[in-house]
């Protein structure tokens, strides 16, 4: 697996389910850790906690004045 595959994040909120889905050639895995990156980066913030019930959701942060 090469983390420099590019990946596409969902539009708004997202579950880690419509991440996968929009991905489809890459591992679940992948997308997973490449989710945990971008948190570790704060380019994602977790938006909702999940649990047993509810799915926990994402959102890209909006980055003012970027290139």
């Amino acid at each position: 697996m090469i983390m420099s595959e590019p990946i596409q994040w969902p539009r708004g909120e997202f579950t880690v389910q419509e991440a996968v889905n929009l991905n489809p050639a890459l591992p679940q895995a992948a997308v997973r850790k490449q989710l945990s990156a971008a948190i570790a980066a704060k380019t994602i913030v977790q938006t909702r906690k999940g649990d047993g019930k509810i799915k926990g959701a994402f959102q890209l942060v909006k980055v003012v004045g970027g290139n």
